[in-house]
């Protein structure tokens, strides 16, 4: 007899009033097993989980569509992976909570707090498809039950009519799959499963591959919660939440997932600025943290800023973690790394990955034997061209910043070049960028900096485009100062913002007050700075280094409610044949120019109308610009120096 019949007849031996109703194969040769006495039915699982890691995972629909059919058709049902009598009586011979001490201990509230997923939203729509735009009123979002110790858990969704309560689980794979999420993880989702069965509510689930199929989906609504709203009480979602996480996110954190299982410690996460790095890793954090009595994390970040936006991060998402993470500056890591056992964290993070390949940061990195090392970066590209492979292993760009913008993940860029007839193609260069002292001798130019101003004056002093902040990115102090000075000469307020600056701080806080509308930077905010509202771009440094170039746009990549795009504005002077520095049309491959041109498209016709802050511009003319850069054309040049009318 085989293994499962036996289990099968032990069962319906000790449970004498079930019956068996039928047996479920999955692809993985896993089985669950279906029985019920005409009330209630049980469900046994066994083998459901097991995955060899080259295999795909069987279609999550297998499990979802059956349960939900017959949580439909029962009162209760019951699940288990694997049968023990004594776990399933524990459940049977209840009708219902009673906690310890006869009282009903409080649940926690989140329902304000958390954030819907993508497949939330979904189903938000659906829900309201089938039951009117005002249907979101009948649901109440991660309501809390606990089971009789007190351990408390959060339902999707929670509906009540006026004689039943039902809830939703909106199931991604990630976080659902038995295959996915292994034993441990799925017993606690059946015990959370099980709980609302005695907390008198049936919980049906749907999951992303349910979602796919509207019209589907909306007939089940209607099967499972009625066919119109006229049952429902009305005490549901009274708060709007933002988006949690998008697709790239999700797909990263199962890629960090499947490499952890395979064995792998290091992972690098390669998105551009604002696409939510950070957010992975919060999330893995909680992952990876999730019943580990000695976890301790390690987060090195390149300076102060990212300290304290680190600590911010930690205090509102990982709260239960704060007292178990480190977050240190390259600098004092690379002074104290020794104080610590190698395995003292277990957790490693590197924000600004890039820097990993520096012999400092490098040797830190290296001293800590951690279960998992993870870096995040914008770019993985330096000067140098070091490899980063050397500290986090092989690794794929998921996300490019065209594709970003192209979803909504990060700001749009509208670009508007300023061509100027200034010659630069003397200027020297050394391996990395143009020698900055001769620059600058080159660049402050009066005539120069007025066409910048001329262009900041037209366009951006009136109506909605004269209430956008700026960053005008300058070659040095000096160049800085005298934009600084023009602009306000202008009337248009602005501030040197440089290692010079005295009062530095009270700077930053008038430009966030909004009190000052510009300011002129130079080495202080290509990296590490944050200011979601900045809403222009002034490029008025040339550099031949991609990675700077995109460390500058990338401050301000970062959408609001009321911020979708920014404007971006490169000066581009006349470089000679060889040495043109990076521009947005060079960063995009983006050879067509249309002032105030969405960078990411190149069907523009003429005729076209741009719109940006209320103003319009017909497209009259389309300009082929080059867009290939020194470095893509002559990149083997970049390791030597190159002095006026030679190459050495």
């Amino acid at each position: 007899m085989a293994e499962s019949d036996i289990e099968k007849d032990r069962f319906l031996a000790e449970h004498a009033d079930f019956r068996f109703r039928e047996q479920v194969c999955y692809p993985n040769g896993g089985i669950s097993r279906f029985y019920d006495n005409g009330i209630d039915m049980v469900v046994i699982d066994d083998g459901i989980c097991s995955h060899e890691p080259k295999e795909p995972v069987f279609p999550y629909m297998l499990i979802t569509e059956k349960q939900n059919d017959y949580m439909h058709r029962f009162q209760r049902v019951f699940r288990f992976l694997g049968y023990a009598r004594e776990n399933l009586d524990s459940y049977l011979v209840k009708d219902g909570i009673v906690l310890e001490g006869g009282y009903i201990r409080n649940t926690g509230d989140r329902s304000e707090q958390a954030d819907a997923s993508p497949l939330e939203i979904h189903f938000e729509e659906n829900f309201s498809s089938v039951y009117g735009m005002n249907a979101l009123r009948y649901l109440t979002r991660e309501y809390g039950i606990c089971d009789e110790n007190g351990r408390n858990y959060f339902l999707d969704y929670f509906v009540r009519t006026k004689d039943q309560k039902y809830a939703i689980e909106e199931n991604g794979l990630d976080y659902h799959h038995p295959q996915i999420i292994g034993e441990e993880k799925y017993r606690n989702q059946l015990k959370k499963q099980n709980t609302c069965a005695l907390w008198g509510i049936k919980l049906f689930r749907f999951s992303k591959e349910d979602c796919e199929f509207a019209s589907r989906i909306e007939d089940d609504i209607k099967q499972y919660f009625g066919k119109d709203s006229s049952n429902f009480v009305d005490d549901g979602i009274k708060v709007e939440r933002k988006v949690e996480l998008y697709e790239h996110q999700t797909v990263s954190l199962q890629e960090i997932q499947k490499r952890r299982e395979a064995g792998i410690k290091a992972f690098l996460i390669v998105l551009p600025t604002a696409a939510g790095k950070s957010k992975i890793v919060e999330e893995d954090l909680r992952t990876f943290a999730e019943g580990k009595q000695k976890f301790r994390g390690l987060i090195l970040v390149p300076g102060v800023n990212l300290l304290l936006d680190w600590e911010e991060r930690i205090k509102a998402s990982l709260p239960e973690l704060k007292d178990k993470i480190d977050i240190r500056t390259y600098a004092f890591a690379a002074r104290h790394y020794t104080d610590t056992t190698p395995d003292y964290y277990n957790y490693l993070v590197v924000d600004e990955a890039h820097h990993a390949v520096a012999p400092v940061l490098k040797r830190v990195v290296q001293y800590y034997r951690t279960d998992f090392t993870i870096g995040l970066t914008a770019t993985d590209q330096r000067p140098d061209k070091r490899k980063l492979e050397t500290v986090f292993g092989s690794y794929t760009t998921s996300l490019s910043l065209k594709e970003a913008m192209e979803k909504g993940v990060v700001a749009k860029a509208n670009v508007y070049r300023i061509e100027t007839n200034l010659d630069l193609s003397s200027v020297k260069f050394n391996g990395r960028d143009y020698v900055n002292a001769d620059l600058e001798k080159r660049i402050r130019v009066t005539s120069r900096n007025e066409l910048i101003i001329q262009v900041l004056s037209e366009y951006f002093t009136s109506g909605e485009a004269g209430t956008r902040q700026g960053v005008v990115f300058c070659v040095n102090v000096a160049h800085a100062n005298e934009m600084t000075k023009l602009l306000n000469k202008a009337n248009i307020s602005a501030a040197s913002y440089t290692r010079q600056t005295k009062n530095q701080s009270s700077v930053m806080k008038a430009f966030k007050e909004k009190e000052i509308r510009f300011l002129c930077a130079c080495n202080m905010i290509s990296e590490g700075w944050d200011y979601p509202e900045l809403g222009i771009l002034v490029m008025a440094r040339p550099t031949l280094s991609k990675v700077l170039y995109l460390q500058q746009v990338g401050r301000g990549l970062r959408k609001t409610d009321t911020k979708k795009n920014v404007i971006v504005i490169d000066v581009v002077d006349e470089y000679g044949a060889m040495i043109k520095p990076c521009s947005m049309h060079s960063v995009f491959a983006n050879p067509y120019y249309v002032p105030f041109g969405d960078i990411t498209k190149m069907d523009y016709k003429p005729g076209d109308l741009v719109v940006i802050d209320g103003m319009e511009e017909r497209i009259e003319r389309i300009t082929e610009v080059d867009i290939h850069s020194f470095e893509e054309k002559y990149g083997d040049y970049l390791s030597r120096s190159r002095l006026p009318g030679n190459i050495l």
